[in-house]
């Protein structure tokens, strides 16, 4: 049977889950089982159960709780009980199959029992009422023509023999479960779906029959293997039946696959070994998610306490110097109100940048910011933001070298956007570079796959290399965070941390990669890849 691993299967992959959905699926599955079943200790005392409609055992459930299986269970109950502990304690990772009767003509009903190991020493007895079954099978005996309409549509296959071992009879679902037809296995021996190793056993089973016809031997479920004809060997469960015909006695098998059964027996069994473990995983996943929280908490009040004090910086700058202004403007000279007003210029466009970066966070966490796609050449316009920031350059002595290739670099991209990530760069880039150094800025192309979509596309892009002092490894994706910064930046540089984390969304929403690494010599690169082309970008 093929088993479909593109839907997530509790109980093919528990550990895959959490401990408390394994448990509670569990408890689900048995509570809806319509059968019924007692919980056992190894002591025998009867400690749970689920009662059921179609059981019933003589007391009321409850009336058994604490009551050792000689004197809660009936007498027809207690000798298979006890039959059964004493079967799983020797093998404890089997199952003990049996059926009885109970009531009195004409409402006899017929019941399967199954008794199996559960967590420490623990014992499940469940039972599923087969009153109907027992019918069917009396029913074959009565009506041929009932017989073979009802055993052709059964659920389970059903394989009639003679006592030479030949199959007479193959119904339709012993054809789908063994993948032969009908006229391939009539008049064949039943070794033909008996695996190398165990077809003596059946020689000596029909053997034993008829040299002692020992009647034990007939309407005992038992588990075995069978062979389907692909040559592959399952499980299954074979209940043995007997009727008597003119050419002699023939031998009806209902056989069921309990592939899926065994396999989730298995794994329930590995579940329950291994349920330490996956609390102390869990546990432990809860710890690290309690850690990564509060690390966020606590950078996120960082960045509040930073950009409070950015805030206030520039406001208190605006208004002492216009208050001084105010005050000095008759008895200082012209040039001193100048520097005043230029003061207050510079502290009003740094209060200016600090709440745009604060509206791009805003409407890129909203959705709601807007891009206008073109070709462009991204030469041209890291020309114009070199140009547009060469005085603060030119005060520190840096020289910013384009590596120019002669040839334009064009990509579809938004120029206003694209100049923004450029320019946050490379402020980033002055907060930790010592003056009169070079920052070198080259194109490159290649092939990559956006983090929004699953495909390589043609990129193009630029790297901007510093020789500052690098990038903590740890912090080299953390940077891009919006809460979180550079340990340099926590030492006592200036900035809130905005500006890359604002250019990796632009990038992004470009359909791009923005990341960063450190030159194996010394310095930071960033690297900006965008598609050449959004044809078949969604």
């Amino acid at each position: 049977m093929t088993i479909n691993s593109s839907f997530p299967r509790i109980w093919q992959n528990p550990s895959d889950f959490p401990a408390d959905v394994v448990l509670r699926e569990l408890e689900n599955l048995l509570r809806s089982n319509p059968d019924f079943w007692l919980k056992i200790n190894k002591e025998g005392i009867i400690v749970d159960y689920k009662s059921s409609r179609f059981v019933n055992i003589g007391d009321k459930p409850e009336t058994l709780l604490g009551k050792h299986i000689d004197v809660g269970l009936p007498p027809y109950l207690r000798e298979i009980a006890t039959e059964a502990l004493a079967y799983l304690s020797e093998k404890k990772s089997q199952v003990f199959w049996k059926e009885y009767s109970y009531g009195i003509e004409p409402n006899i009903r017929h019941v399967e029992v199954r008794f199996v190991v559960l967590y420490e020493g623990y014992i499940m007895s469940n039972h599923r009422d087969i009153t109907e079954r027992k019918r069917l099978e009396s029913a074959f005996l009565e009506s041929e023509s009932r017989f073979l309409s009802m055993a052709q549509n059964a659920a389970d296959s059903i394989v009639i023999i003679n006592d030479e071992g030949i199959i007479q009879f193959f119904n339709k679902t012993a054809e789908k479960t063994f993948s032969y037809d009908q006229e391939e296995v009539i008049g064949k021996n039943i070794s033909l779906i008996i695996p190398d190793g165990y077809k003596g056993k059946q020689n000596t089973f029909l053997k034993k029959y008829k040299d002692t016809e020992f009647q034990h031997l007939i309407g005992v479920g038992r588990e075995l293997v069978a062979q389907r004809k692909s040559g592959e060997i399952f499980p299954c469960e074979l209940s043995v039946g007997e009727f008597k015909t003119k050419s002699g006695k023939m031998f009806t098998g209902i056989l069921r696959d309990i592939s899926q059964r065994k396999l989730q027996e298995e794994e329930l069994y590995q579940y329950r070994n291994h349920l330490e473990d996956l609390v102390e995983s869990q546990t432990m996943d809860l710890k690290m998610s309690k850690n990564i929280a509060e690390e966020a908490s606590y950078m996120k009040s960082l960045f509040l306490a930073n950009i409070s004090h950015e805030l206030k910086t520039p406001i208190h700058a605006i208004l002492s110097y216009a208050e001084l202004g105010e005050e000095k403007s008759a008895t200082v000279s012209p040039e001193k109100i100048k520097e005043y007003f230029q003061i207050i210029d510079s502290s009003g466009k740094r209060l200016l940048g600090l709440l745009e970066n604060l509206l791009d966070i805003a409407k890129l966490e909203s959705g709601k910011m807007r891009y206008l796609f073109e070709k462009n050449c991204l030469k041209e316009t890291t020309k114009f933001v070199i140009n547009e920031m060469r005085l603060i350059l030119e005060k520190r002595g840096i020289t910013v070298v384009l590596v120019d290739k002669e040839e334009r670099w064009e990509a579809e991209f938004d120029y206003e956007r694209i100049q923004q990530v450029i320019r946050n760069i490379l402020s980033n880039a002055l907060k930790f570079i010592p003056n009169d150094t070079n920052i070198e800025i080259s194109m490159v192309r290649r092939e990559f796959i956006p983090r929004k979509t699953q495909s390589y596309v043609n990129g193009i892009g630029i790297q901007i290399r510093d020789f500052g002092p690098g990038i903590p490894p740890e912090d080299l994706d953390k940077i891009f965070e919006k809460f979180i910064q550079s340990k340099q930046v926590k030492a006592g540089t200036k900035g809130t941390g905005l500006g890359l984390s604002i250019s990796r969304e632009i990038v992004n929403d470009h359909h791009g990669l923005l990341y960063a690494e450190n030159h194996e010599s010394k310095g930071a690169i960033f690297t900006m890849l965008i598609p050449c082309s959004r044809e078949g970008l969604r």
